[in-house]
């Protein structure tokens, strides 16, 4: 394709605000008559509420209400509804809310709080899926089995099973009866935090006309606009969210997370907004917390390397609360074959409730938890079976022809993962040794192939409101969230190479209104490229085509003979009969006043083509486009420390299309970073009380520039996607899935040990190299 704008570097519209601090993000916010809420924590992670005594707190000076879960007779959740705005009965995690304050000022609030006296009962804590599951373990949710849930959705009686999702593909049976060699092995990707720059918040104001209003630091107004109707028994029309600048998100601003409760405490004081901003603490134990993942895995293959079975259990502790992490476990789950085709699959996946806070998005959204299990896997079953780690995965990618395991036929259009290996074996391995071990170091290189879905609802869409203004210029309102990924960059590309103008004649929008906005789900899974780009295209050729019929009548001539170009609408045979677009945006107005045709603005969506929930055997259409990958680093390891260095570090990713080089780069490099963070450091760790060792960022190691590698490659494959924009698909989560695997088969290749677990820090990696020494 012949593009003007799309594959060019484009200046960021926001980049000026943001740079010089003028945007305004949820805490910059100001309103008449704004209150402040603080809130109680438990001492315990799993306890009965015996007493609260709040009479102390009243009497502080600016408080206006204090208010318990004693009046609460609701639960929320958009999958389950296992969520309460604030403790009842009984705390199920660290972080729950058991009380707040309401006060003239966040100073008084947090003061007063500390005046409310809570006595517990303490009961057992279950931190690992695994003590949950213990025949004379607790249950977390004695009443699970009623709670209202979407179909499918089955909590298993007696148990602290929240859900059990199980695939099956082909006879796993026969595949294993037919396997000459057979591999397994368990891994764990333990708890971490999103930790955005911006922490949670929320504002919302019950109106004196029973209206709500509320301002959030989400992802997802419009289901936080029907969570609270339905709640308060309002038409969604009374509720009205905004989303101002948001800082940063990775995943665990998705969902209804804190909303909920800000409004159950705001519903007590109407008349008056009530806001509150998660403190460094609140954020990373009373929102959304990410992984949680134990993967126990089998794979049977020929000698030739042939995969013939795969057999995979994955217990995931999703906390207190499943609603938010039902599919980021079926995603893991039915993802767990990577990127490669397996003929026979029996893939289950087991929600269980823990006493831990809940578990949500997090960049990568279930697949880089067991395809880091996989791309481990690979490398031990080469070794087994003495063949090229790269000739077997080349044996049995996923491509053209092959199937899924949800049972998905890939076309050419899907992607190209040999393509990607290709490069990035070319790049680090190829004709290249790695250099001998010395006295300070080891050295090694790993590799890891990827493989990502979107992740949607089949009700999902994308919608975009496109407006002509009377000097030709451009105005676009649309409901997806702007969390740095540098997505109004993309619709200002995208329409400009649609609308056939200048990026620069193109306002995005900078903020999203439930009132104004267009509907959209929410911003997550990498599918705003491909289905707001393709919204975006729909809306454009709605305007074009509506110029065209104000054109027709004004040049009297049939609308297939017209031919748009930015400026005018003119005659196909004959370019010095035309139109321009500055006379046509409001319609056109001849010399005695007559008007004819509408003011140019148009309302478009795109859904995923033929997106399904899973079946009885756990398959459906639930992948549609793909985005393969495959990564890939030069290390070395510290013998002194057991710190482990990162050369270089190389990604290739078949993304269709390139929109903004620059940007994607910056994407990639980016996930790339914080993936190694999750692989050397990142962890969130609970004692077996379930009190948080580390919930602050003094404590929370987080990958700083001195563990970033020397030098970062980054390619790109471009087959071309059919249903995105221009050939387009997603990338936004991609580059985090195969740095951990990659650098763990580094590690491998380095010292010769298997390490099954992550954070691998350097204590691990010095014990690890010890007792290789000792023996």
């Amino acid at each position: 394709m012949d593009l003007k704008y799309v594959g060019k570097n484009i200046a960021r519209p926001d980049a000026a605000p943001k740079a010089t601090g003028r945007v305004q993000f949820l805490d910059d916010i100001r309103l008449p008559g704004l209150l402040h809420a603080a809130f109680l924590r438990p001492e315990y992670a799993h306890a009965k509420i015996i007493s609260i005594d709040t009479s102390e707190a009243e009497k502080c000076e600016g408080v206006v209400k204090v208010v318990t879960g004693r009046e609460c007779r609701f639960r929320y959740g958009e999958n389950i509804k296992d969520r309460l705005p604030m403790a009842v009965d009984r705390v199920r995690w660290i972080g729950e809310p058991v009380a707040a304050v309401v006060a003239e000022s966040v100073h008084q609030a947090q003061l007063a709080v500390k005046k409310i006296k809570a006595v517990y009962e303490p009961l057992p804590v279950y931190i690992d899926a695994r003590d949950s599951l213990k025949k004379d373990a607790v249950l977390i949710h004695e009443d699970a089995p009623n709670f209202v849930r979407l179909p499918g959705m089955e909590p298993v009686p007696g148990t602290n099973i929240a859900n059990r999702y199980t695939l099956k593909k082909g006879d796993v049976g026969k595949g294993f009866a037919e396997a000459e060699v057979v591999v397994e092995g368990e891994f764990n990707y333990p708890f971490s935090s999103s930790a955005a720059i911006e922490p949670h918040g929320a504002i919302v104001w019950f109106h004196e006309d029973k209206t709500i209003e509320a301002w959030s630091s989400s992802i997802c107004p419009f289901i936080v606009r029907e969570d609270m109707a339905h709640v308060y028994g309002l038409p969604i029309s009374d509720v009205r969210v905004h989303i101002p600048e948001i800082g940063g998100c990775f995943g665990y601003k998705s969902d209804v997370t804190i909303e909920q409760t800000v409004a159950y405490v705001a519903s007590f004081v109407p008349g008056r907004p009530v806001k509150w901003v998660a403190t460094r603490k609140e954020d990373l134990l009373s929102t959304l917390i990410g992984h949680g993942f134990r993967t126990q895995i089998k794979i049977g293959a020929k000698k030739d390397g042939s995969l013939t079975a795969l057999k995979t259990t994955i217990l995931h502790s999703t906390g207190a609360s499943m609603d938010t992490g039902i599919h980021v476990l079926i995603a893991c789950t039915h993802n767990s074959t990577g990127a490669y085709e397996f003929p026979h699959c029996h893939l289950e996946g087991l929600s269980v409730y823990t006493n831990t806070p809940p578990v949500g998005a997090y960049r990568g959204y279930g697949h880089q938890e067991s395809q880091f299990a996989m791309e481990r896997m690979m490398d031990i079953l080469a070794r087994k079976l003495r063949m090229d780690p790269f000739a077997l995965r080349e044996k049995n990618y996923l491509g053209p022809g092959k199937v899924t395991s949800l049972g998905e036929r890939l076309w050419e259009s899907n992607g190209d993962v040999k393509k990607c290996a290709d490069r990035v074996r070319g790049i680090v391995f190829a004709n290249k040794k790695k250099p001998a071990e010395d006295d300070r170091y080891y050295y090694g290189r790993g590799f890891a192939a990827l493989m990502k879905s979107p992740k949607g609802a089949s009700f999902s869409s994308k919608s975009c409101y496109l407006k002509f203004n009377s000097d030709g210029s451009v105005s676009i309102n649309m409901g997806g969230a702007e969390v740095g990924q540098g997505l109004r960059t993309v619709v200002r590309q995208v329409a400009a190479e649609a609308l056939k103008i200048s990026p620069e004649r193109i306002r995005v929008y900078t903020e999203i209104d439930t009132q104004f906005s267009p509907w959209e789900w929410q911003t997550i899974g990498s599918m705003f490229t491909i289905q707001g780009g393709r919204a975006i295209l729909r809306a454009a050729e709605k305007a074009i085509a509506q110029m065209k019929r104000t054109a027709s009548q004004v040049l009297r001539v049939d609308e297939d003979r017209l031919v748009y170009d930015g400026d005018s609408i003119y005659l196909n045979h004959d370019p010095g009969v035309r139109v321009a677009v500055t006379k046509l945006a409001r319609g056109y107005t001849y010399d005695d006043g007559v008007t004819v045709g509408e003011v140019v603005h148009t309302t478009a969506d795109a859904r995923l083509p033929r997106q399904s929930n899973p079946d009885a055997c756990g398959q459906g259409t639930m992948g549609i486009t793909y985005t393969f990958g495959a990564q890939a680093c030069e290390i070395r390891i510290e013998k002194a420390t057991g710190r482990v260095l990162i050369d270089h570090f190389v990604s290739c990713f078949d993304v269709g299309k390139v929109i903004n080089p620059r940007q994607i780069r910056g994407q990639v490099t980016g996930g790339v970073m914080m993936a190694i963070g999750s692989t050397l450091h990142e962890e969130l760790k609970f004692t077996p009380d379930g009190q948080a060792v580390n919930p602050h960022f003094s404590k929370y190691r987080f990958p700083t520039i001195l563990d970033a590698p020397k030098k970062q490659t980054v390619e790109f494959v471009e087959t071309p996607e059919q249903i995105g924009p221009f050939g387009a698909r997603g990338i936004g989560e991609h580059p985090v899935i195969g740095v951990a695997p990659a650098i763990l088969n580094a590690v491998h290749d380095a010292i010769g040990v298997d390490f099954c677990e992550i954070p691998l820090t350097k204590e691990k990696v010095l014990q690890a190299i010890t007792a290789k020494r000792a023996r």
